[in-house]
């Protein structure tokens, strides 16, 4: 795993110590070696965390044996083998054992559309200096990061934002856009940034900059979902080909280990290691002792069951010391919690080994969340004769308790978001990506215009207006949720502390196959993760396939009413940005110390904006 970054601009050779500056901003994705190479036009930088081909012949930037081609790369390729192997019969000579040599060569022989060949996480970045031209690419799922902005025949790019921003000459205008998307979605979609002049590259997509300007499109998209009789089949199926996906993320030449939650995914996962390591696989998890939030019994009983190394560390955070330097690893507003077990996680974890594989994907991929089971309900609901719903049901809801208890664990937490949802829906079906703050919400907190136009979450979810309302929900969250959110989360905490992560459910031929699985396989009456399950029957305990989804968050409501109270209402109240209204924030602050209704979430996401605004807004 790596950090890389460069420089294109046709008028002026890039400045090499603006580079240098941009490289050094990417230390912690890879502290064991970096490099710069300058073209006439071009400059790369590049951070290397050394998983394979541990000596300096794999340094990056990559050139060609004729330098005219050059390689700056973060991820893996787990193909690469078979790849290295056709190349050799096809005349290509190698002088590492490395994937990175193993793109640089598909790019000679084949350009840009060498992305379809490569099976791993990556983003990338060839510079091509017979064809004067810049060649970036994301992976398929969005896994690894990528940012640019360019400009007037110039063009910058980086693997993180504040990488990126070290280029003196890049804008940095605030997107009002963005701010209301982060508000409703906790991420910024893709290509959005918090800035007007940079951007991300989508998953999927690529990218080519030349003379003439800059080119993007897509080249990968989730199929959509095909008929199938024979359930039996595809669970030995689906079963060979996740063995095969975890095997393939087993090769390397540093320690490696896993992540146990003791749900279903990293069970599955933990268990298929069993079969291609030796000895006693190290599993790591945190936990939250003596609240709704804490899985650390069912980790336990996962390991117990696989005969791990386990270790568990209960969560103790500094947050004031810890805030500042997250946000900072994300660069803009980044509002899901869960980032912070996933830093600590990644922390203890790194202190025994370079790479952990994970179970993210499967919720995504095979409708583990009960948001999935609420949307089929809702169909229901919705044929309730509206002055029903409006003068009895819901506000019989809306007058349950409030509670600060992990929302899996309350039923009235599930009923008054199941309400929000179906609202939210009914107005805008495309609405289908969940929202902390509601529209109105984030129109009365900012007084800022919002664009639904402009909305890529709502732009991916029209795309499947064909698919049944669940289908459409897995759909965007694959495209948006898991992207930029999930895997951002994951990429960023894991990066902080030079920890590789690898995904086995999101191999793309898993996710693909997974697509095209009929609703049915997947979702079966109250049951989630129905094929999954199925695999799984003889290989996790019987009790972690019976157990209640849980989401791997921080019991924020209990903190804000306690220990961390006067550390957030001191940040809460900072109002050096003009972009929140004192009136709604005291408003939440205020319900939520009073009981009246769990406000955290939303008080999280602005006291991350204003510590963001504290460190990149002002400048």
């Amino acid at each position: 795993m790596c950090g890389i970054c460069g420089i294109v601009d046709f008028h002026n050779q890039p400045c090499r110590v603006t580079v240098e500056e941009m490289t050094q901003a990417l230390f912690h994705r890879g502290p064991d070696m970096g490099g710069l190479t300058t073209f006439p036009s071009c400059t790369l930088g590049h951070r290397r965390l050394s998983i394979l081909d541990l000596s300096d012949a794999a340094r990056q930037p990559m050139l060609s044996p004729d330098g005219l081609t050059a390689l700056v790369f973060n991820g893996e390729i787990y193909n690469f083998q078979e790849l290295r192997a056709g190349l050799t019969i096809r005349g290509s000579r190698f002088r590492t054992r490395s994937d990175t040599e193993v793109i640089l060569e598909l790019y000679r022989e084949t350009g840009e559309s060498l992305v379809h060949q490569l099976n791993g996480m990556f983003s990338f970045g060839i510079w091509d200096e017979s064809r004067k031209r810049l060649v970036l690419a994301r992976d398929r799922l969005g896994k690894k990061p990528l940012y640019y902005s360019w400009h007037d025949g110039r063009l910058s790019f980086a693997s993180e934002l504040y990488s990126l921003i070290q280029d003196p000459q890049i804008s940095r205008t605030f997107n009002e856009q963005a701010l209301f998307e982060y508000l409703m979605y906790d991420f910024i979609p893709a290509g959005h940034t918090i800035f007007d002049s940079i951007f991300k590259l989508p998953a999927g997509h690529v990218a080519v900059f030349d003379e003439s300007g800059l080119r993007t499109w897509r080249y990968w998209s989730p199929p959509e979902p095909e008929s199938a009789l024979d359930f039996r089949k595809h669970v030995e199926e689906l079963r060979s080909l996740i063995q095969e996906s975890v095997r393939m993320r087993l090769i390397s030449d540093v320690p490696l280990g896993a992540f146990l939650s003791g749900g279903i995914d990293s069970t599955l996962v933990t268990s298929f290691m069993r079969g291609g390591t030796s000895g006693r696989i190290k599993t790591f998890n945190i936990a939250f002792p003596g609240t709704s939030h804490d899985e650390s019994r069912w980790a336990a009983l996962s390991a117990s069951y696989l005969e791990t190394d386990h270790t568990t560390r209960p969560a103790d955070y500094d947050l004031e010391r810890l805030f500042p330097q997250m946000i900072r690893h994300f660069g803009e507003p980044f509002g899901d919690s869960s980032a912070i077990p996933t830093w600590h996680l990644c922390k203890e974890t790194r202190k025994e080994v370079t790479v952990a594989l994970s179970g993210d994907g499967g919720d995504e991929i095979f409708g583990g969340y009960e948001r999935y089971l609420a949307r089929r309900i809702q169909v229901v609901y919705d044929m309730v004769p509206q002055s029903v719903r409006s003068a009895l049901i819901e506000p019989l809801i809306a007058h349950l308790p409030s509670t600060t208890d992990y929302y899996g664990t309350s039923l009235s937490k599930k009923l008054k978001l199941f309400v929000a949802a179906a609202s939210r829906m009914r107005i805008n079906p495309d609405a289908v990506v969940p929202r902390t703050f509601s529209y109105q919400e984030a129109k009365e907190m900012t007084g800022l215009d919002y664009r639904p136009e402009a909305d890529p979450v709502l732009a991916v979810a029209r795309q499947t207006a064909g698919l049944d309302p669940v289908s459409r929900m897995m759909y965007a969250d694959i495209q948006t949720y898991l992207a930029e959110d999930i895997l951002t989360k994951v990429d960023r905490m894991s990066m902080a502390h030079a920890l590789e992560v690898r995904c086995p459910l999101l191999d793309y031929r898993v996710v693909e196959y997974g697509c095209r699985l009929p609703l049915g396989f997947k979702i079966q009456r109250l049951t989630t993760k129905r094929i999954l399950r199925a695999l799984a029957a003889d290989l996790v305990p019987p009790a972690i396939l019976r157990r209640a989804k849980y989401g791997f968050q921080v019991p924020l409501g209990e903190w804000f009413k306690g220990k961390l109270r006067e550390w957030a209402e001191e940040r809460l109240y900072d109002f050096t940005h003009p972009f929140f209204q004192r009136r709604h924030v005291e408003r939440l602050w205020g319900e939520h110390l009073g009981g009246k209704a769990d406000h955290a979430h939303k008080i999280w996401l602005l006291l991350v904006f204003n510590e963001w605004f504290r460190q990149f807004g002002r400048k």
